[in-house]
């Protein structure tokens, strides 16, 4: 069987208890995650212009959760955290592989974040095995080498025993959508026979826009909506709405259907200019609601009571618990220190509230955040300034409260760093060579890439600024 590369991602998980599977086959996992989809780029979440009928009927079959949050607001982090079940922050791998993006003369100097998943943290792939699953990814990985984990075996190390990408032709045409879907199927028929957890990680909706004309060519003459405009972005969208019917249409095929937990989701918000998160402020790359809230769609037949909407606050690091139970496995609270098992949820139980926490100490706006209760507190780092909102009153974060609550902002402020602190979260340290009458600059990539072939090379032909900590050096 051959797989190139391409990008799919599913996440499955619902289970009425923790179950034994001793005299039957546990349930397959189908887990696909998108790249930068909006929380308002499906019909089902509010859409007013892009088309997605088959993962509407997806949602309308299981449950839809309408307050799940991405690890943080761009790929690699929330990657890690998907795998580790650990906030970026406490893995150090808190800013998008493999480069470092460095003004030319910030205030502050961001942490020297790592550029490769640690292999020494468990993933859900790696518990899973435990359990008799055959696993697999296909499509970004976007976590370290990807020259060594797709072509030199070290997706192995990672637990998974399959893996590949998309072919670069492939990936110009409509961002390898159809051939990662093609691997995916391949993969479900070869084992079909054995529990298998499926992680189809998609390209898109990413930039560069991609797509086959037929997709693009169903908005002609489609009204344009209020906030989402752009054809090219939908066309994207639809594709890739037609290649998940592909996949459930072969669970059925198969007789899996029932056995199988389908989990949907991206890896972060929308890009502001692509499309529209509205009415959440921000997108990809801050910490308002934009950039952080997500689809999360789950199915799983017998299981989860169809049409199920959950008002929950979950996150990125919640799928290796909740994957350990659907396996019937133990909990590992010493790996996946930061999830909770979205088991309760799934069952129709109430869950106790939480605290989830952000923390972005680079580029553009280097923040932090918190949310607790209906309070949600963001700290602008650079300026040492705080925001407050209170997202029941106003979930559009348009309206600042903190010199009205300046109690509140006190307590949560000593919470956030407090946990900061607890988690080891790397810090942003003051620049001595900042010149105050001097613009920032704008931001350049310094560091390694992985080409074609191995080795790595850097994309900034020149040494890194001497403000800032010497780079990790890369595995060869």
């Amino acid at each position: 069987m051959r797989f190139a590369p391409s990008i799919f991602l599913v996440f499955g998980v619902f289970v009425d208890a923790v179950v034994c599977f001793a005299d039957e086959r546990p349930p397959n996992i189908l887990f696909v995650m998108v790249d930068d989809l909006g929380a308002r780029d499906l019909g089902c979440y509010g859409s007013d212009y892009y088309r997605t009928p088959n993962l509407d009927d997806l949602a309308a079959e299981g449950i839809r959760f309408t307050r799940a949050y991405s690890a943080a607001s761009v790929c690699s982090p929330t990657r890690a955290s998907v795998l580790t079940g650990r906030y970026p922050h406490r893995i150090h791998l808190t800013d998008a592989l493999p480069w470092d993006r460095l003004h030319e003369n910030p205030k502050m100097v961001p942490p020297n974040h790592i550029k490769e998943l640690p292999q020494e943290l468990p993933t859900f792939a790696n518990a899973l095995q435990e359990a008799g699953y055959r696993t697999a990814l296909f499509g970004k990985w976007h976590l370290g080498n990807e020259w060594q984990f797709f072509s030199e075996g070290k997706h192995l190390e990672y637990g998974f025993d399959v893996a590949a990408d998309c072919s670069g032709r492939e990936k110009m045409r409509d961002k390898g959508v159809d051939e990662l879907t093609r691997f995916a199927v391949e993969f479900i028929q070869e084992n079909k026979d054995n529990p298998f957890l499926l992680c189809l990680m998609h390209h898109v909706p990413h930039v560069p826009v991609a797509s086959p004309p037929e997709a693009e060519a169903i908005y002609d003459g489609v009204v344009k909506g209020r906030f989402q405009k752009n054809q090219g972005y939908a066309g994207m969208v639809s594709h890739l709405d037609q290649s998940i019917q592909t996949l459930l249409d072969e669970l059925v095929a198969l007789g899996l259907e029932d056995d199988t937990m389908v989990v949907f989701t991206s890896d972060n918000g929308g890009l502001m200019n692509l499309t529209s998160n509205q009415p959440w402020r921000g997108g990809k790359g801050n910490l308002y609601e934009g950039g952080l809230r997500v689809p999360l769609i789950i199915r799983w037949p017998g299981n989860v009571s169809p049409g199920s909407v959950s008002e929950s606050m979950v996150m990125s690091s919640d799928f290796f618990p909740t994957f350990r139970e659907v396996a019937g496995l133990p909990p590992m609270p010493d790996a996946h220190v930061d999830g909770s098992s979205l088991m309760p949820i799934l069952r129709g139980d109430s869950v106790p509230p939480r605290t989830l926490y952000w923390h972005f100490p680079h580029r553009n706006g280097p923040s932090s955040a918190m949310i607790e209760g209906d309070w949600k507190l963001v700290h602008k780092i650079v300026s040492d300034q705080y925001e407050l909102f209170d997202l029941e009153a106003d979930p559009a974060e348009s309206n600042n409260v903190a010199r009205t609550h300046p109690e509140e902002v006190e307590r949560l402020a000593n919470r956030l760093q407090g946990h900061l602190q607890s988690s080891s979260a790397q810090l942003m340290r003051p620049n001595p060579d900042w010149d105050p009458d001097l613009p920032i600059g704008k931001v350049r990539n310094f560091g390694i890439f992985y080409p074609a072939g191995g080795g790595t090379y850097q994309v900034v032909d020149e040494p890194l600024p001497k403000w800032f900590d010497p780079p990790n050096e890369p595995d060869e």
